[in-house]
């Protein structure tokens, strides 16, 4: 993942859903850089320094105070990215596997599929024999397709790998075993939960790692920018105050 597809997903994760605490913190370090960093700091150099005494200088300190809010938003956001996938890990599986339309869809289909007429209760059908319970289980997997969400993080452009249905199918069987054939069905079945399950956890067992490793790539360029920002501020504004009294001597 490039540091592009990490700033792409931060950009959904965070102003998408407009994290208020991240934004004050971005906030607090911008103003705490212009107040601290360029009009104390300059001040302790110089009586009569100002923030904008000088108009080169006041736009370093805009320019760098607007790098270090930036990349301060950008650090905190890509840091609760990780807490918001390993959270997904848990809630998405589930949320998608009791989506009443979705286990609707599988039913049908493969209720079409095997060509099985409407049981004597509706949304009910019964199947005859192991292939037919493994053919829905296999419809089941097939149906969980990729982006796992319309928008956001996990929408289109995010990395997703699902499994073979066919194995997920027979995966299904082995750990959820029928007991006895013919069987009556409803949407609302072991099987189709599992099958759907077992392929949203793929999905997000590949595309975590990935999203992980960019947003800690994310974090390190984000501090580096941080700390040279600080750094150059420390150092030039210091020169530019001292400069300034040369310049400009107090009569």
């Amino acid at each position: 993942m490039t540091h592009f597809d990490s700033l792409a997903f931060v950009y959904q994760l965070v102003l998408a859903r407009f994290d208020l605490m991240v934004w004050g913190w971005s906030i607090v370090a911008l103003v705490l850089s212009l107040v601290a960093l360029h009009w104390l700091w300059g001040l302790a150099w110089n009586a009569r320094w100002g923030l904008f005494t000088r108009p080169g200088m006041a736009a370093f300190g805009i320019g760098c105070a607007l790098v270090i809010g930036g990349s301060t938003l950008i650090w905190l956001a890509a840091g609760r990215a990780g807490t918001w996938l390993q959270l997904q890990a848990t809630v998405l599986p589930q949320k998608i596997s009791n989506d009443p339309a979705l286990r609707y869809d599988v039913f049908t289909t493969a209720q079409r599929q095997l060509g099985l007429p409407p049981g004597p209760v509706e949304n009910e059908m019964t199947l005859p024999d192991r292939g037919a319970l493994e053919t829905l289980a296999n419809v089941a997997a097939s149906q969980v397709r990729c982006p796992l969400a319309r928008s956001g993080p996990l929408g289109p452009g995010a990395p997703c790998q699902m499994r073979n249905p066919g194995e997920v199918a027979q995966e299904t069987l082995q750990a959820n075993p029928a007991g006895a054939f013919p069987l009556t069905v409803t949407p609302d079945n072991p099987w189709v939960a599992y099958a759907v399950t077992a392929q949203v956890q793929a999905a997000l067992s590949d595309a975590t790692p990935k999203l992980t490793t960019g947003m800690a790539e994310l974090r390190t360029l984000m501090a580096a920018l941080f700390w040279i920002a600080f750094g150059l501020q420390v150092v030039i504004v210091p020169i530019a105050a001292v400069a300034d009294i040369r310049v400009h001597p107090q009569v």
